[in-house]
Order: C-alpha cells, then structure tokens, then sequence
C-alpha cells in the first residue's frame, strides 16, 4: 500500500488496517475455542464463545463506520478506493464466520451433557484447515500478495471434501448406532459450519486478489468439463468402499481415454484392498489393475478433476468448485452376489461391460 503526504489519511487507514487484523484475530480465536468446547464438552466455554460474537458484530460496526468516514473525507480513487470498499466486504465475512463460531458453541452447548463420542478426525483436519486458511487469507490481504491469497482459494476443496467424508461417517453412525442421533446431527452441523467458515475464507481470498490486481475472480467462469479434443480434464469415479466397480471403472477409464485425461477411483469408506473378482475380471480383457488400491477423497488432488462419476446409491454426492459433469451410474455391487465362483465371475463381468458401455458413451465424444 502506497504511502500518502497527508499524515491524517494515513493513520486514519493504518487504524483500518489494525482493527481489520483485530477482528480477524478474534474471529481466529472463536474457530478454536468454538471447536474445543466440542471436543472438551465444556460448555461453559461454549456459552464464552457464544458471547464474543456480539463483540465481533461491534468490530463490524466500528470499522464500516471508520471506511465511511474516510471515504467521505478523503474521496479516495484508485488502488486506495478499491481498498476501502474490499474491507467493507471482508468484514462481512468475518463476522459472518463470527456467527457461525457461535452457531458451533450452541451445538456443543446441546451435547455437552450427552454422549461422550469421540468426533470424526476429518473435524480436527477441517478446523486446522479453515483456522490457517483464514490467517492465510487475511495475511494475503494485508501483504498485498495474490499468489497467498490463490492458494487459500485452491485449499477449499480439501474442507468441502472432509465435510463430505464426515457425513458419510456420521450417517453410517447413526444407521449403526440409533442412540448417537442426537450426538451425530449436531456433529454434522458444525462440520456444515465449518465448511461454510471455509467459504467464506475464500470470499477474503478472492476480494485481496481484486484489491492487489483489479481483477474480480469471484463467480468465475469455470473452464467447460471437456478437453479441447471433447474429453474430460480429470475424472473421478466414486463408490463406497472403491474396491470393485470403481476400481473397475478406473482401469477402463485409463485405457479407453486419452493420456491427457486424468483418471481416479475413491470412497468414503475404503476397503483394505481391490476385491479379486475385480482384478481377475479386468485381467479377462487384457486390463491389469491389480496395482491399484482403495483410496479416499481426500488422496485426490481434486482440483484436477472436473467430471464426477458415482457408481452406487449409497455413496455421497459431492459437489466440488470447478466440477462441471455430475452423474450417477446406480450399478449393482457384484461383490454382494452369492453363490459359486461360477455365479459371481459372471456378476463381476456384467458390471465390467457396462462400465466400459457406459464409459464410451459418456465419456468419449463421438466422432
């Protein structure tokens, strides 16, 4: 930020820059707090933390009144005025991550006297996520530097895919285990907070890549899902445990589409292993995936992936930035067919075949 001769305007914006760095500290520490009266079942923490949202909403008043001011005063153009209407936005997102550290606090509040469930870790891994993305994003704000304030931008998908691995968890949970229903919706509930705190983590982002470059990333057009031959840039087969008909699938992707497109098989809850049956049924065509291994989410490099395909009804949605093609292939589990191995090669071929049916049609543009 340039430096100005009049010593007034100067320190009126040092003092903006301060409280805007105070109320992100503050908001900083409500993350934390807010997840350790969770973890802690402490509610009297909670309740604290509950009450500190009202002095991040007086923050959001003091600085809104202070950027009007100065734009009253001052009649700033320039890098100056694009500067003075971003704060304007950024205190908006953090006092909307205020709110939803409170929302988190009222949640641990409802639990704290109920069943000691040790939460997902996936909850740790969003918290230290969204926690250093915040400090991320306001540093690159502050610092004028785009490249930070990119990277917190390309770090979202890791916290919109944890909050997807969570739910799947906790509604398996709750199916497994009926008493923890309370205990596993309020859980949800602040995984779904703190994917939004992750958003808005991302909105500071995008509003100091506008203040540093002029440039106004939000709402950016997403690249179209095809190559420029027709084809998808990475595709992504999911099912639960990743061990048969999205292994399957993988391996049929790689072989019929171009090198340039990049091809991986996840779940939510993966097997140790391929199941047999799958390897030895690819092996029948020539395929061997017998090097493959069930992977989660979050080993994806999601960012490469713009096309999702899943293979089972009971597997999660996930809905990603920068995924253009969403489909579903409900196919049945050939691995849950019984009877001889007589009966179940036959199963793990049908699917096979329709994997690769559905692949070509889908997947490869027609000439």
């Amino acid at each position: 930020m340039r430096q100005h001769t009049v010593r007034a305007y100067e320190e009126e914006l040092n003092r903006l820059r301060t409280q805007l760095l105070d109320m992100s500290t503050a908001v900083e520490r409500m993350i934390v707090d807010s997840m350790r009266s969770l973890s802690q079942h402490d509610a009297a923490l909670a309740e604290d933390v509950i009450q500190r949202d009202h002095e991040i909403d007086r923050m959001e008043l003091d600085t809104d009144d202070l950027c009007i001011r100065i734009l009253a005063r001052r009649q700033p153009t320039g890098s100056d005025l694009r500067f003075l209407v971003m704060v304007l936005k950024v205190v908006i997102d953090l006092e909307r991550i205020g709110d939803l550290c409170a929302d988190i606090a009222k949640r641990a509040k409802e639990i704290a006297d109920g069943l000691a469930a040790t939460s997902p870790e996936a909850l740790d891994v969003m918290t230290d996520n969204v926690r250093s993305m915040l400090c991320e994003a306001m540093a690159a704000f502050s610092g004028s530097d785009v490249t930070r304030a990119r990277a917190v931008i390309e770090r979202d998908v890791i916290v919109d895919t944890h909050n997807a691995e969570v739910f799947r968890m906790l509604l398996q949970d709750m199916t497994d285990h009926p008493a923890h229903t309370l205990w596993a919706t309020r859980t949800q509930a602040v995984a779904k907070c703190l994917e939004r705190i992750g958003d808005h983590t991302t909105n500071i982002a995008e509003l100091a890549v506008y203040m540093i470059s002029g440039k106004d990333i939000r709402h950016r057009a997403v690249q179209g899902p095809e190559t420029d031959a027709g084809y998808p840039r990475g595709v992504l087969f999911l099912c639960v445990h990743n061990a048969a008909r999205s292994q399957m699938a993988e391996g049929l992707a790689r072989k019929l589409l171009p090198a340039q497109v990049k091809v991986w098989s996840a779940g939510s809850d993966p097997a140790a292993e391929v199941h047999p049956r799958a390897i030895a049924a690819m092996a029948d065509i020539g395929i061997d995936i017998s090097g493959q291994h069930p992977k989660r989410l979050t080993d994806i490099p999601l960012n490469q992936v713009d096309t999702i395909v899943t293979l089972c009804e009971e597997e999660v949605c996930v809905t990603l930035p920068g995924i253009t093609r969403q489909e579903t292939w409900a196919l049945p589990d050939p691995a849950k067919t019984q009877g001889t191995s007589e009966d179940v090669a036959p199963a793990f071929a049908r699917i096979r075949d329709e994997l690769q049916a559905r692949i070509k049609r889908a997947l490869i543009p027609s000439s």
